[in-house]
């Protein structure tokens, strides 16, 4: 008897397929007593099987066939009759099946009820004693049969009975080190695949590759259609799913809390995706063999519902409907995997079928026979492995482009990204891409008023579009990092050409408009409407080219009319989508950072009406503003430093106080002194800091702050860092008193947060916000420690308070700095 090992189902599996408690000591078992036992340790039945073997003969069921084949298989696997167990697997797999079969769905629940599901189990891990060796190969054949049935009807009973099934499959971590054992067989790597992405999607925690015994052969030894299939299962394993509010719930206010959350920025901790990162990188030629999967374009990427690819499209199934057919009798595919392996061909095919007499797929499906020669056909599996270029083989490559660019884009985001980032900048991914890029209609959707999508009402989602953001999240990746990044950046500037010859271009085409990458992207996003769904993805991938961008750069960006068409959308008002307006003041923000040309650029467009509308649509709307506003500051104290002579760009010597006389709107505290000597939009933020300083504050709310509106901190504490550098914090803090100071102790437990997220989180939170704005975070620290000092301090939020306060908070929420 081998070792035994969880299997999820209140039994044990071991390793010869037998049960420890097993079923066949349940059944011996008297009702009453099983009963009694179920009263008395709480654990009962999970399925009728495990009820004494009488009572289960006996039991009525809409699906009266059920029980018995329960019966019948698990005596063909307790008696390692792999013919019997052949012969069975097939009548459960006709009695499952949804084709011609109006029960199936009936059929599904009864089989669950009955064990058919733990049977199943049993037979995946039953080792068959083997036969001489003249037998030897068609045992074989007949147990990876047996194996992929099983995987298949398991398949079958997640997408139907999720809950009942795949949660217990997922918590099996010797069923999922099966799985990855069952795709190096050919005949069984399909299923193993579609139900590992199934039960690894269901977790609620993400698997370790690393408990794969010999992970990196395995995957070296798929081949392109094989790897391409495998990516559903990468993208589920190198995701990490952003975490919620960090310190809710926790204590925030103990020293050994602090000292934790410094040691954790200092040292960060390595995700089960980090972990799945490096062991997907150490596989030989990764990278590589990604890359060329995305040039299999034998896919059309045009407009959805186009008549000529869809006419295409059924030719190429017309043409390759022998080898399907030859497929389903070799390896006993369900319709689901057909349709999972093969898209849009697939279903043209079953489309010509409806209408056909006969049913070619479905056709000798009950007591298929394992020593019919098709079974031993290798033939068919040499010529869908070795053909790489053929039809069929380059459309089920070509039909996970999702997954592959999926799987780039976050090892593009994890803890290698430089590496990862550069690797791929050598293996020519701008090339691909850029040829992609040719090739996917950006025609934006037209809207479905009285359509429901996967989101709801209205949504426009499908595969294609699906196919698009993930292929500018990728790009969005590619250019995003800490640290300088001009080298790969600039070869979304150049046409497709290779790296080496980067150089050559460069030097013969100075000053001269490129057709780049980035060119076109900026060209399709100023022609997007608000609300298309492309329009946040492709201003997200310019957003991350600018960053950190030189001034050259920034003038490419702006010649394609970039600034032009954001102030367009900022001054249009009526309804705005969610994130409309938060894409366009990101962008304008880093357009402009530290570019005095394109600063005073800006402040040409605003003129008149239009400045006063532009700075009403800002300070009403701050959450989506405030990253502009700290590039303008950001920008100020760039150009005081570099003695940049720009007039007006510079702090006013009064900037704590607003001054009625220098006002144009003095109901509301917001306004700019007219004065053609005067960079406007300098001088709206240096006679206004006081003002905006508090509304910052008080922007978000505690219950509201998360990681995406935890930018409203930033650039308040921005504001406070050169209040303290410039000697001004004091004075600013006591203006803020004297308005009201419950906005300086709900900031003080803002600022909780902020510590816990940048302390707690991921050390590269830090960093980030230190490259973005060129400020140390160390300078971060000092001025969020200086406010959250002592209330006797005079930097605290908290100084000058009344006693009660104080006597509050100052056990609650004092942390020494």
């Amino acid at each position: 008897m081998g070792s035994e090992q969880p299997c999820g189902y209140g039994s044990r599996i071991d390793d010869e397929g037998g049960t420890g408690n097993g079923l066949q000591q349940v059944s011996n078992k008297a009702m009453l007593k099983v009963l009694f036992r179920a009263q008395i340790t709480g654990k009962g039945s999970r399925s009728l099987r495990q009820l004494p073997s009488a009572v289960y003969g006996r039991l009525e069921s809409r699906a009266p066939d059920i029980a018995p084949l329960c019966i019948e298989l698990e005596s063909a696997v307790v008696a390692y009759d792999v013919d019997s167990c052949q012969e069975v697997m097939s009548k459960v797999a006709q009695s499952l099946c949804e084709w011609n079969n109006d029960g199936y769905q009936l059929n599904r629940e009864s089989f669950v009820l009955f064990g058919g599901d733990i049977m199943l189990l049993r037979a995946l891990f039953c080792k068959f004693p083997s036969p001489d060796n003249a037998e030897k190969l068609r045992f074989t054949v007949k147990v990876l049969y047996i194996r992929n049935e099983c995987l298949s009807i398991l398949r079958e009973l997640c997408s139907t009975l999720h809950l009942t099934v795949i949660e217990h499959l997922a918590a099996d971590k010797k069923f999922l080190v099966k799985l990855f054992g069952m795709m190096r067989f050919h005949n069984t790597f399909n299923n193993a695949v579609n139900l590992a992405e199934e039960v690894l999607a269901t977790r609620q925690d993400t698997w370790l590759v690393q408990d794969v015994p010999n992970f990196t052969s395995l995957v070296s030894n798929f081949s392109s259609r094989q790897l391409a299939s495998f990516c559903r299962v990468l993208a589920v394993v190198v995701f990490e799913p952003e975490a919620g509010n960090t310190w809710l719930g926790q204590d925030r206010s103990t020293d050994s809390c602090v000292q934790q959350q410094k040691a954790r920025f200092e040292e960060a901790e390595w995700t089960a995706a980090d972990k799945n990162h490096e062991a997907v990188l150490f596989i030989p030629d990764i990278l590589s063999r990604l890359v060329k999967l995305l040039t299999l374009d034998k896919v059309s990427f045009n407009r959805e519902g186009s008549p000529s690819s869809e006419l295409s499209e059924l030719t190429a199934a017309l043409s390759m409907r022998g080898t399907l057919e030859r497929m389903y009798h070799a390896f006993r595919v369900t319709r689901a995997q057909l349709l999972d392996e093969t898209g849009a061909v697939i279903s043209q095919l079953a489309g010509r079928q409806r209408s056909d007499p006969v049913p070619h797929l479905q056709q000798e499906r009950a007591g298929l026979s394992l020593s019919d020669e098709r079974i031993l056909d290798w033939n068919i599996i040499t010529f869908l492995d070795r053909t790489a270029l053929s039809t069929g083989v380059v459309h089920l490559a070509a039909s996970h482009h999702v997954e592959v660019l999926f799987v780039l884009c976050a090892l593009c985001g994890g803890k290698r990204r430089e590496q990862v980032q550069n690797s791929l900048a050598e293996l020519g991914l701008i090339n691909v891409l850029n040829d992609m890029f040719d090739k996917l209609d950006w025609v934006p959707t037209p809207s479905r008023a009285h359509s429901r999508g996967i989101h709801g009402l209205g949504c426009v989602c499908n595969p294609k579009s699906a196919l698009k953001i993930q292929y500018l999240r990728l790009i969005h990746n590619f250019c995003d990092r800490d640290s300088c990044n001009r080298t790969n950046k600039q070869l979304l500037l150049v046409p497709s050409v290779s790296k080496e010859s980067f150089s050559f271009w460069s030097k013969n085409n100075e000053g001269k408009e490129s057709d780049g990458l980035m060119v076109k992207i900026l060209k399709i996003l100023v022609k997007e409407p608000s609300d298309s769904l492309y329009r946040f993805w492709l201003a997200s991938c310019v957003e991350a080219f600018l960053r950190g961008a030189d001034h050259k750069d920034q003038e490419v960006v702006a010649s394609t009319g970039l600034m032009e068409h954001l102030l367009q959308e900022i001054l249009q008002g009526g309804f705005r989508c969610a994130t409309s307006l938060q894409i366009n003041f990101d962008l304008l923000g880093e357009l402009i950072k530290f570019n005095k040309s394109l600063f005073q650029r800006l402040d040409r467009l605003l003129t008149g009406a239009k400045f006063d509308q532009f700075v009403e649509v800002l300070v009403t709307n701050l959450v989506d503003s405030n990253v502009f506003i700290r590039s303008v500051v950001l920008s100020l104290d760039y150009f005081k430093r570099s003695q940049v002579h720009t007039t007006g760009l510079g702090s006013s010597p009064h900037g704590c106080f607003l001054k009625e006389t220098s006002m144009r709107k003095d109901d509301h505290g917001f306004g700019f002194r007219e004065d053609v000597d005067y960079c406007k939009i300098a001088t709206f933020v240096s006679h206004n800091t006081l003002r905006l300083l508090k509304n910052l504050m008080c922007a978000v709310r505690l219950d509201d702050i998360n990681q995406d509106n935890i930018c409203v901190l930033n650039t308040a504490l921005i504001i406070f860092i050169f209040l303290e550098r410039n000697g001004e914090l004091q004075i600013y803090l006591q203006a803020l008193r004297s308005d009201d100071v419950r906005v300086l102790q709900t900031f003080r437990s803002l600022l909780e947060f902020w510590r816990s997220y940048y302390l707690r989180k991921r050390g590269r939170e830090g960093v980030s916000l230190q490259y973005s704005t060129q400020l140390p975070f160390s300078d971060w620290l000092h001025i969020v420690d200086l406010l959250c000092s002592h209330p006797d301090s005079p930097c605290s939020l908290l100084y000058g308070s009344s006693a009660n306060l104080q006597h509050d908070l100052c056990d609650s929420m004092w942390t020494p700095a």
